[in-house]
């Protein structure tokens, strides 16, 4: 999946202008119940105004009055060395951006540097909580020491006993070529699906029974 099929569009961000003061700043990052925004000059992305850092600036090194503090213009506070992706970036490379720095959210923006929106943090984790699923469905996570073959196996003894696999994901566990599939199923014999698979000497399984 793409970072376009998450993101918030520009159209739907009240962003902040290069010409707002730090009092209309401020009021706009806590309109939308973030800690920052994008700053714009026209549709130019310029770069980042955070809450925060003008929260340290005020307190740590201004000497002059709250008044005269807001009166500030946002060109004095923003961070312009700020990491931009396209529209088209997988979500994948977006998380690991996230993982990797202390950013609160990306700027996407196209080859002209126009900004099209932002991905968050919250928009990926709600992306892989579909993979994942809740903790009241019925779920299997494999373990697989020969690997070759396995899926194949594993959807045969699932459509077998009626089920049928909403998600999977697949990934190697670093540890002696071990495989973890994690598997949502959907279908009334589960339990008998989990008895199948433990079946299997290649395979450990462990399960997570939906609630009813």
């Amino acid at each position: 999946m793409l970072v376009k099929a998450i993101m918030i569009p520009a159209n739907q961000l009240q962003c902040i202008s290069v010409d707002n003061n730090l009092k209309e700043a401020l009021h706009i990052i806590d309109s939308n119940r973030l800690l920052s925004l994008p700053v714009v000059d026209g549709k130019q992305f310029v770069g980042v105004l955070s809450k925060q850092f003008v929260y340290e600036t005020y307190f740590r090194n201004f000497e002059g009055s709250k008044e005269e503090f807001l009166k500030k213009k946002v060109s004095e506070m923003i961070k312009t060395e700020i990491m931009t992706i396209s529209k088209d970036t997988p979500i994948e490379d977006a998380a690991s951006i996230f993982i990797t720095s202390k950013i609160r959210f990306i700027p996407i923006t196209d080859d002209k540097n126009q900004l099209l929106g932002i991905v968050t943090h919250q928009a990926i984790f709600k992306e892989y909580q579909k993979i994942f699923g809740n903790s009241d469905e019925n779920v299997v996570t494999i373990y697989c020491h020969n690997f070759k073959g396995a899926l194949s196996n594993i959807a045969k003894i699932i459509a077998k006993n009626d089920g049928n696999i909403k998600n999977i994901v697949q990934k190697d566990t670093d540890v002696m070529g071990l495989q973890e599939v994690f598997i949502r199923i959907e279908g009334e014999q589960f339990d008998t699906i989990v008895k199948e698979l433990i079946k299997k000497d290649m395979m450990l399984v462990k399960r997570n029974r939906k609630i009813k």
